[in-house]
């Protein structure tokens, strides 16, 4: 009896995922959706948007990972309350944290008159685009390797430190490759997340549209079916992206698991 309610359950929850795919596809102009897919208007969307997405996504690496494994590896003041800053962005209106981007990167701010001497603007260009998606999606990241490096023992480091190997190497050769899954996931999701940001984006930069302003752009301008035949793209594009790191995350688990 349980059982049957729990899988019912289960399928009533997936159904309703599901339908809102289901009613794009069954409602959407397939002309229209076939003429947007070949416009220069929406392929320079999804350039901007992929490639916004996997910078921001990048730099987040490049910080991110190491801030992960001061986090779980050394005490020091503030500790807390760094945890705590990095998951303000994932609570807060991303339209509110549009406007304190403006604030913080316009051309009248500090860090923005001194990105304009490196001939870097973040208004209304990509790298406002990068700066957006990085500042909502960083934590997804951080978090992702934080928990990978919590669930090492951490024997392991003080062994190679035992054994002579510096801070660096220990970082390097022995928890890095332990938590690769915990960062390629964490990757993935930002990613993921990045090239869904809208709220932030619209407002620190409206141009070069993204795939998300795009789909409110044509919604405002022209209407539901333009709109609905950029959501139908962005619904396919998604699956064949997810189905094939799906795919390969499979093969990659079961070679290393031979």
């Amino acid at each position: 009896m349980f059982k049957n309610i729990i899988i019912t359950i289960s399928l009533v929850f997936v159904i309703l995922i599901i339908l809102p795919f289901i009613t794009v596809f069954l409602n959407v102009d397939y002309q229209l959706l076939f003429e947007i897919s070949k416009s220069p208007e929406f392929l320079n969307a999804v350039k901007t948007t992929f490639l916004a997405a996997l910078i921001a996504t990048i730099i987040s690496i490049l910080f991110g990972i190491p801030f992960a494994y001061a986090l779980t590896r050394y005490n020091f003041p503030f500790k807390s309350l760094f945890e705590a800053i990095i998951d303000i962005p994932q609570t807060i209106p991303h339209t509110a944290a549009g406007i304190a981007l403006l604030m913080t990167l316009g051309r009248s701010s500090l860090i923005g008159k001194g990105a304009s001497l490196l001939g870097i603007s973040f208004v209304h260009t990509f790298w406002g685009v990068v700066a957006a998606m990085g500042f909502l999606s960083f934590s997804i990241l951080v978090n992702s390797v934080k928990e990978g490096f919590k669930k090492i023992d951490i024997r392991y480091e003080k062994v190679a430190r035992s054994l002579g190997a510096s801070p660096f190497k220990v970082f390097f050769y022995v928890a890095l490759p332990m938590v690769k899954h915990d960062i390629i996931t964490g990757s993935l999701l930002m990613w993921a997340r990045g090239i869904s940001e809208f709220g932030a984006v619209a407002i620190l930069a409206y141009y070069p549209m993204t795939l998300s302003v795009l789909t409110y752009d044509k919604f405002q301008g022209y209407g539901l079916k333009e709109a609905l035949a950029i959501t139908a793209l962005i619904f396919i594009m998604s699956m064949i992206i997810f189905v094939i790191i799906r795919i390969i995350q499979n093969i990659w688990k079961y070679t290393e698991s031979r």
